[in-house]
């Protein structure tokens, strides 16, 4: 599955964030990621990254600024400005997994190199997605979902991620995607 885009934005009636990945094969994957599980999963990322990044730094001293240069490297090498394809008569879509996103109870995330990952998301029955990011994607995913998780305003204590997109002055609240 080679991923076309991302998006994750805030579902103020569900109380949850809303994973939509869409791929160069015409499927569209959707999932809810709720307060609760994004509360175990957040972890699990940043240890990714910081894994990934910990074979290049050996130095503990250098880790943080390697991490803060390529996560920068990351979302300024993805186009956030692309508003997200909605599927049409001209290019429809196939929804594997249904067009309600599924609600993601269990997952993970693996490292299946350092810069290459494997994030699964699961309901409590039937099937999920896996997903296969690379190191741009994953800086990127993350940065999407801190936006996210920023506007639920959900106050979880998790560290600030530095390098997460930033609205525009004066521009209007709209999700985040990656395309």
């Amino acid at each position: 599955m080679n991923i076309h885009q991302l998006q994750v934005s805030y579902d103020r009636a569900e109380d949850r964030l809303r994973l939509r990945l869409s791929t160069t094969g015409g499927d569209e994957f959707r999932v809810f990621l709720t307060r609760r599980f994004l509360r175990a999963l957040w972890p699990q990322l940043q240890h990714a990254v910081e894994a990934a990044v910990a074979v290049k730094a050996p130095a503990e001293e250098s880790r943080h600024e390697v991490l803060a240069f390529e996560r920068e490297k990351a979302l300024a090498e993805s186009d956030f400005s692309k508003p997200f394809v909605e599927p049409s008569a001209a290019a429809p879509r196939r929804f594997p997994l249904g067009e309600t996103p599924i609600l993601a109870t269990r997952g993970g995330l693996r490292m299946v190199t350092p810069g290459t990952y494997r994030l699964v998301l699961e309901p409590v029955s039937g099937p999920g997605v896996d997903i296969g990011l690379d190191n741009r994607l994953m800086h990127s995913l993350c940065g999407l979902i801190a936006n996210s998780m920023r506007e639920a305003d959900w106050n979880l204590p998790f560290p600030e991620v530095r390098g997460t997109l930033q609205p525009a002055e004066n521009a209007p609240a709209a999700p985040r995607m990656l395309n």
